[in-house]
């Protein structure tokens, strides 16, 4: 499946390396491209996402005045296919899975072992064949199982998140030394027609190309310039 030339997206996920983004003018540097917000992201944004995904229920029931106003002012929102959502069009949702077996299956999307939104965000932009895909916030935990600065707003949201500050979940259970080994599922993505960059130099996530924030702002502003 070829992607399409030129239609580029910027996923946003919530990894501490955001910061380094912002510190360094994130915001007003990607005003006005397709920005996806994955969960609590689009709270910390001065506008409107491009589109928000998420994937827990529960993230739905604690901040569903949020997310309608989202929609209400045309942000699309997405998420997996669940019976609570059957009456809120304004929602569009997918079948998803964990299965690496159902990767390829046209009715799902894949969103890892571990059922992360960023994993069902980037399959969404494989599946609409998006060219190049940048992934900012995609650090997979943190380098050091004691290092608890997991998500850039942890510190800044007053909202409930069982991964806030708890870097063992991206860690195997027995070997708290080693990242998880579904991380590798995201080879899964490469060669699927997408130029996927990975904005983050010290993510757990290595089977894509990763820059700085000062390369990934050289290379839009590039873009934009064409």
């Amino acid at each position: 499946m070829m992607a399409s030339k030129f239609k580029e997206c910027i996923i946003v996920g919530g990894g501490n390396s955001v910061q380094q983004g912002i510190k360094e003018g994130l915001w007003d540097k990607i005003k006005g491209r397709e920005v996806w917000s994955t969960n609590f992201v689009f709270m910390t944004m001065p506008y409107l996402p491009s589109r928000e995904i998420w994937l827990d229920k529960s993230f739905f029931k604690s901040n569903i005045v949020k997310l309608e106003e989202l929609y209400k002012n045309g942000v699309p929102c997405y998420t997996k296919k669940n019976a609570i959502y059957a009456n809120i069009p304004e929602i569009q949702t997918y079948p998803s899975s964990r299965e690496v077996r159902d990767f390829d299956n046209e009715e799902k999307l894949f969103s890892g072992g571990s059922g992360l939104t960023g994993t069902f965000s980037l399959s969404l932009a494989i599946r609409e064949r998006y060219w190049r895909i940048y992934l900012l916030g995609f650090d997979f935990g943190t380098v050091s199982k004691d290092d608890k600065n997991t998500h850039y707003y942890q510190h800044s949201l007053n909202v409930h998140s069982v991964g806030f500050g708890n870097p063992q979940i991206y860690r195997e259970e027995k070997n708290q030394e080693q990242v998880k080994s579904t991380v590798e599922e995201y080879k899964l993505f490469l060669n699927r027609g997408a130029e996927i960059v990975n904005v983050s130099p010290n993510s757990n996530i290595h089977c894509f190309q990763k820059i700085s924030y000062t390369e990934f702002f050289r290379r839009i502003n590039e873009t934009k310039n064409k």
